[in-house]
This record gives C-alpha cells, sequence and structure tokens, in this order.
C-alpha cells in the first residue's frame, strides 16, 4: 500500500494527543513554522524547513534548524536577528506537522507504506496496518532506521500499563517490522462457564496464545487472558513446564486466592516461554438426574429447594416417581425426596421412574402373571391326574 502526500496543520487536521512541547518537539524538513518580529522592524511570515533542513528569512538569511527543538530554534533565530539589529523581539511556533512516510512490515494484517507525522506512535501506525495477527509479537516490535534497530515497542506495556515509553513517537525514515510471536509464547487454558437454555451449566477450556517477557510472572498471563474470572478456582491454577534437566515434565501449583489477598508472591511464580497455564473452574452447582426434561448441573444459589431446581430443570417427567425418589447429599448421605428441601452445594437430586407408567403396562403385567398361574395350575393338575 502507497501512502498518498498530504499535510496536517495545526490547528485542524492533526488531532494532537497532547501539546506540543516546544522543548522536545524535533524539527524536520517539511515542518511548517511562524515567525514573527518586533521592533526595529514588524514583519510575520509562515516558512516551511527545506529539503535540506534549513529556514529560509529574507530579512535575516538561511537558518539550519533540521535536528533542532522548536525552543532551540527559537533561540537561534533570536540570536541572528540580534546581530543585524539593535532592537528586535523574535517568536517562532509550530503552524503544521511535517508528514513522512513510514513502512510497517511484518506479521500484520496489512503490510505496506504510511503516512505519519512526529506526534504519531507505533501504535497508531499498526492500527492503520490492520492490527498484529495471532501470529505476531506485540511485544518485541522493532523500530528501525537505516537497517538498525532504533528502540523496541511493547503494545501490552502501553495499553495495559500505560507505560508511554512502550510506545514511541515515530520518525523520518523509521521501519516498523513486527516480528513473529516465536519461543515467547505461553498457552494458557482457562475453563469457561455458560449457561445452556434452561440453565444447565456448560464448561470448556479455551486456549490463550499470549506473549511473555523474561522474569514476567504469572499474573501477566492472567493480565492478558482479560483478569480474573467470578468462576475460576483460583486455588487450582498450576502451571505445566516441559524441562530438559532433568527431562519431563514439571508441574508448578500456584494458589492466586493468597497471591491477590495476601499479596504473597511466592504464589505468583515467574512463567517460561513454552509454559502451559491451566486455569480449572470452580463451579457452585446442584445435580438434577433421573426423569427430569433437561437432567444436568445447575448454578448454586443458597436456600433454594429442591422443588425450584426440578423447575429449572423443566420440570418431572410424566413418568416420574416422587415416592421413590431421593437426595443425596455431598457428603454421600441419601435422604427421602422432599421438594420444600433445602439444596446444598454439590447435592444431587434423582428422580426415579414409575415401575408401571401407563394401563398397558398394567395390563402386561397382570397379563404376565396370569399366565404363570395358569401354567402352576395346569402343572398341578396334571400330578394329580397320575
Amino acid at each position: 500500500k502507497t501512502a498518498e502526500v498530504e499535510e496536517e496543520s495545526i490547528p485542524g487536521g492533526q488531532a494532537l494527543s497532547r501539546a506540543v512541547l516546544p522543548e522536545k518537539y524535533v524539527l524536520g524538513p517539511g515542518d511548517g513554522l511562524s515567525i514573527n518580529f518586533l521592533g526595529d522592524f514588524e514583519e510575520s511570515q509562515t516558512v516551511k524547513v527545506t529539503p535540506d533542513g534549513k529556514i529560509v528569512l529574507p530579512s535575516i538569511g538561511d537558518i539550519a534548524v533540521t535536528g533542532l527543538t522548536l525552543a532551540e530554534a527559537e533561540a537561534l533565530v533570536a540570536t541572528e536577528a540580534r546581530r543585524r539589529y539593535r532592537t528586535i523581539f523574535t517568536s517562532v511556533s509550530l503552524a503544521s506537522l511535517r508528514v513522512f512516510q513510514v513502512l510497517v512490515l511484518g506479521e500484520v494484517q496489512n503490510p505496506g507504506t504510511y503516512l505519519a507525522t512526529p506526534v504519531r506512535r507505533v501504535s497508531e501506525l499498526i492500527n492503520k496496518a490492520g492490527d498484529v495477527l495471532p501470529s505476531g509479537s506485540a511485544r518485541h516490535i522493532e523500530l528501525r532506521r537505516e537497517g538498525r534497530l532504533r528502540t523496541t515497542a511493547d503494545l501490552y506495556a502501553f495499553l495495559r500499563k500505560g507505560d508511554e515509553s512502550a510506545n514511541p513517537y515515530v520518525s523520518d525514515g523509521d521501519v516498523i517490522l513486527v516480528p513473529p510471536i516465536g519461543e515467547s509464547r505461553v498457552v494458557a487454558y482457562v475453563s469457561q462457564v455458560s449457561t445452556a437454555v434452561g440453565g444447565a451449566l456448560i464448561e470448556n477450556s479455551v486456549p490463550f496464545a499470549v506473549e511473555v517477557k523474561e522474569g514476567e510472572r504469572l499474573s501477566a498471563v492472567i493480565d492478558q487472558v482479560g483478569g480474573v474470572d467470578p468462576w475460576w478456582d483460583l486455588q487450582g491454577v498450576f502451571i505445566v513446564r516441559d524441562t530438559k534437566i532433568p527431562e519431563g515434565t514439571m508441574r508448578i501449583p500456584a494458589d492466586l486466592s493468597r497471591y491477590l489477598l495476601e499479596k504473597d508472591e511466592s504464589q505468583n511464580p515467574v512463567v517460561a516461554a513454552g509454559d502451559r497455564v491451566f486455569v480449572p473452574a470452580s463451579i457452585r452447582r446442584v445435580f438434577v438426574a433421573g426423569f427430569v426434561k433437561a437432567p444436568g448441573s445447575y448454578p448454586y444459589f443458597p436456600n433454594r429447594t429442591v422443588d425450584a431446581y426440578i423447575a429449572q430443570a423443566g420440570g418431572a417427567a410424566v413418568t416420574a416417581d416422587f415416592s421413590k425418589s431421593f437426595i443425596k447429599r455431598a457428603d454421600g448421605t441419601v435422604e427421602p425426596y422432599l421438594g420444600t428441601a433445602e439444596i446444598n452445594q454439590d447435592d444431587t437430586i434423582v428422580v426415579m421412574e414409575k415401575l408401571f407408567k401407563t394401563y398397558a403396562d398394567y395390563a402386561a403385567f397382570f397379563g404376565a402373571i396370569s399366565g404363570v398361574l395358569f401354567g402352576l395350575f395346569g402343572f398341578a393338575a396334571l400330578l394329580t391326574t397320575r
């Protein structure tokens, strides 16, 4: 993609995230300056920094300003003016920003050349290029100039922690390179819980590929997958790591509840590239089994009764037999079925089926009994005749 040349002025075409600081803004070819003289003569003019880095002032001459900050350029113009005039006051301000091209390469949606100004950051150019692909590194982005690495960008540190130094401004001649995520990947298998039609709980383990830097801890992984979820079993989190010495697999448990509540860093271990983080679900649930319309597991709510859970399971089947049904408590004890009984976490309600469900069942039963009886009577009569 090729950028088209345009000009962005102040105010107007350029939306700034903050004021341009004269002590920090570095001038370059294409910047527009508003220069005012007051004293021995009065004059106001707007000039652009030429391609060779100068501003041309008819009353003073050519002044090289490329590489100077705006404040330094103002001081230099004042010095040059005083060499020619006894009483003169000067002011220099930024009238327009230079526009240049930045090449965005690597693991982005639309690599190519994009327009930028000195107040644009790496993240803004990557956004123009369609953002980082899932295969790309958002934490080791290279900002290169003339084939050399100038600095790096870490969009995670910028977006999550507000670290502006991790998202540098671009400049003339920069190339942004988004490398593959490479060996810095950690896969977190996070249990996600959803509620199906009728209220039954569904649990799925969803993998998230995140990127870590050397020395970062488990909390950085948790942060990148979106933070702690109420369904998580914080005490059951663990890391699986393949090791060469000794060869095998290491399991590293982590009690995130202790880390979050007590700031216990021992439960926030350092992660390594290639680790697999497992975050199980802690589901407070009640099980409804047997002859109901939608057997399954349902969210536990304190003080809820058997009847409420049966209703949540779609109601009992027409063949249900409550006289034979029962409640199996989480501790293994069994109680007779009672609709008004309160259910506790991990209890199971079992709804049994009637032995005879229809008139045909009764007829078949009595027909079978009659057949047996007639058979017995016939056998007895045979013995008697002998």
